[in-house]
């Protein structure tokens, strides 16, 4: 994904800004309206079945905007990776555009969203859930679907017991997991007095950033209270929100956690860096090996503007990221996961199965972590 979002393993997006490669319109001819007695949720199983039953995604189905911008072969690249992992399809079921396909051994939730011409506009590949399986099969599972190209680190813990790991302490880039971090350091300087929840911050301007996030679109100086900015830094992943609470918190607060990531990056740098304008100051940042010599390239990165969506590269640059290992990860986790805020967004879990549920995911071009 370009944009750095909070997203849960084996999530696969299908919606606009996935991909800049145009696909063909669809003839109006091959496209099957909807007949007047035809529920919309009848309608909408029913392009569902046939496509997982056909294994390939019709493009008459679909809105030419969304066509536009994701290829029919990137949805049946995820249809064939349901079949591998599930086993055949069998059946949909659903309402109000939340849909479950059953396979044979498992199961996968469909978010779809149709236009005002019955075509799919928007639609989401939830996390498949396979059915009862041991443990040590679901970690094979796991290493299956790990590229040849690419890097899977875990851990398992139950207390403070290790159930399973991989790799586990090696440093991964981890796309937007460095906000527990961020939300660590704020809790310390409100375990110290230093801060409040309700202290009222107003929204500097030079802290907005690029998307995932919803803070970027308020006006400027609106008063936020601390709370807000977190609670909205982890639920939704908010860009905005997590550099407000990095600036705010300080290099200080940073450090006990901030561990090879110094100087902290805001998501702004990172963008600026990962953009074309930013080239110059890419290089210089990677060839930078001190963390006083990044400090000094980040100050030249402050000074440009916020690059737009179109101007970031495209492909994975894991030396400009926050690097934690998945145990680090665990302990920032152990830290905050009993603040409220962090069951806002369950994740990849089903809230009414468990006690309490703490979730924060990340991803950018080449990463996927939870």
């Amino acid at each position: 994904m370009r944009f750095l979002l909070s997203a849960a393993l084996f999530a696969a997006l299908v919606a606009p800004a996935l991909s800049q490669t145009p696909s063909p319109s669809p003839s109006p001819a091959a496209a099957v309206p909807r007949p007047a007695a035809t529920s919309i949720d009848d309608f909408a199983r029913a392009r569902l079945d046939a496509m997982f039953r056909a294994g390939h995604a019709d493009a008459a189905v679909f809105s030419a905007t969304f066509l536009a911008q994701v290829p029919v072969a990137q949805i049946d690249s995820i249809l064939a990776g349901l079949k591998t992992n599930l086993g055949a399809y069998k059946s949909i079921a659903g309402t109000q555009g939340d849909y479950t396909a059953q396979f044979e051994k498992g199961s996968d939730e469909v978010l779809v969203h149709l236009d005002s011409a019955d075509k799919i506009d928007g639609m989401l590949f939830k996390p498949p859930k396979m059915q009862a399986v041991s443990l040590d099969d679901g970690l094979r599972v796991l290493r299956e679907l790990r590229p040849a190209t690419g890097t899977l680190s875990y851990v398992i813990l139950e207390g403070r017991t290790e159930r399973a790991a991989l790799e586990a302490s090696a440093p991964l880039a981890v796309g937007s997991a460095f906000k527990l971090a961020v939300l660590a350091a704020v809790r310390d300087e409100i375990a110290r007095g230093r801060r409040h929840w309700t202290d009222v911050v107003p929204l500097d301007a030079r802290w907005k950033t690029l998307p995932s996030g919803v803070i970027r679109t308020w006006p400027d100086n609106t008063p936020i209270t601390l709370a807000t900015y977190a609670a909205e830094m982890i639920s939704i992943s908010d860009n905005t929100a997590a550099d407000a609470l990095v600036r705010l918190a300080g290099p200080a607060a940073l450090a006990p956690y901030a561990f090879r990531n110094a100087p902290f990056l805001t998501t702004r740098e990172m963008f600026v860096l990962k953009s074309t304008p930013g080239a110059a100051q890419r290089e210089a940042y990677l060839a930078a090996r001190t963390p006083a010599a990044r400090a000094a390239v980040l100050r030249a990165v402050d000074a440009l503007p916020l690059p737009g969506v179109a101007q970031l590269v495209s492909t994975p640059i894991l030396a400009i990221e926050w690097q934690y290992s998945v145990r680090e990860l665990c302990d920032l986790m152990g830290r905050v996961a009993d603040l409220p805020l962090m069951s806002i967004n369950p994740g990849v879990a089903d809230p009414a199965s468990f006690r309490s549920v703490a979730f924060k995911g990340g991803s950018d071009t080449g990463i996927i972590n939870l």
